[in-house]
């Protein structure tokens, strides 16, 4: 009896041990993943380098964006609550795909936002912190894809997470012949990843499509084949992460565009310095503060300077940024 008395206390002494190490693991690689993400401080480019890009008559002509999905959420879900100045303000996160297009008929896709059964299964998590329910718009495979059909088409990503890759294998599919996307990475995205990355990651091994590039290792790589785009290494948010760039062709002269993916989740976190909530950039996704801080001077100063900064995951300033709908 004494023995069969025994057996429960053993199995709740066997699970919280399991429990404990589980959580001890899931502690080291946080650490792990914080270390290494505060290492990576790449050097940013200088303007006077970026605007040297301009000069080429094959600047692109056209820059659009397909929206994915759409989510009303809390501005204190992507904005440090003490530091910002209008907590009240509406915000919607939006999961959006850029076109940038040539007169030549080539194309650039600037990340591959969502499909929308990936869109429902995302938009779970923002609703158990406030959110409300998220709207899918549709995929870059039904909506943008067979537009560029039988068109040179390349494609580079800010950063690896799923929200901004998902939309990659449907791509692929929709390609004719198995037709080639050129893929745009630096080093430091092809190289390295930690765990908030690897899925989407996972999702670039899976696309039978891509066709993989390394950038040159510079502040502001050039994408070749694709005059006047360019690629900078941001880190900060991942290890990954890219701020993509574009000189724009239009009647007043060239007009500079930056992708500046997760560098901030919305603009004001760019134009009042305002970072991401502490326990998001501590527990969610592993970010350096200090490389994001001279990443979003660095996007202040763009945009004190003509620059149009596009910040992905902000529909309301996307709205205002210039960037036409994607027909």
């Amino acid at each position: 009896m004494t023995a069969r008395r025994s057996w429960p206390g053993r199995i709740a002494r066997a699970a919280f041990g399991v429990a404990a190490a589980a959580i001890a693991l899931a502690g080291v690689g946080l650490g792990l993943a914080h270390r290494e993400i505060r290492s990576l401080e790449p050097e940013l480019p200088d303007f006077a380098a970026l605007r040297a890009l301009a000069d080429t008559p094959d600047l692109p002509v056209r820059v659009s964006l397909w929206n994915t999905a759409s989510q009303p959420a809390p501005r204190a879900q992507v904005l440090e609550r003490s530091r910002d100045a209008d907590p009240g303000q509406p915000y919607v996160m939006s999961h959006p795909a850029f076109v940038v297009e040539w007169a030549d008929g080539s194309a650039l896709l600037v990340d591959a936002g969502m499909e929308p059964e990936q869109a429902v299964a995302f938009g779970r998590a923002i609703r158990w912190v406030g959110g409300g329910a998220i709207e899918p718009h549709g995929g870059i495979a039904e909506h943008v894809a067979p537009k560029l059909a039988g068109r040179p088409l390349a494609i580079a990503f800010t950063h690896l997470h799923t929200d901004h890759v998902g939309g990659v294998l449907g791509l692929c599919r929709t390609r004719p012949d198995g037709a080639p996307v050129r893929l745009f990475q630096t080093a430091l995205q092809a190289e390295r990843a930690n765990y908030t990355t690897r899925p989407g990651r996972a999702l670039l091994d899976q696309a039978p499509c891509l066709a993989r590039e390394r950038l040159a290792d510079q502040p502001a790589a050039p994408l070749p084949g694709y005059p006047g785009a360019f690629a900078i290494r941001a880190a900060g948010h991942t290890p990954g992460s890219q701020i993509l760039g574009i000189w724009l062709r239009s009647e007043g002269g060239a007009r500079g565009v930056l992708f500046a993916g997760d560098a901030a989740n919305a603009i004001d976190g760019i134009r009042r310095d305002v970072p991401k909530p502490w326990a998001y950039r501590t527990f969610l996704v592993p970010e350096s503060e200090a490389r994001l801080r001279r990443v979003r001077a660095f996007l202040r100063e763009a945009e004190q300077q003509g620059f149009v900064v596009a910040i992905a995951h902000d529909e309301r300033h996307l709205a205002t940024a210039g960037i036409a709908r994607f027909e």
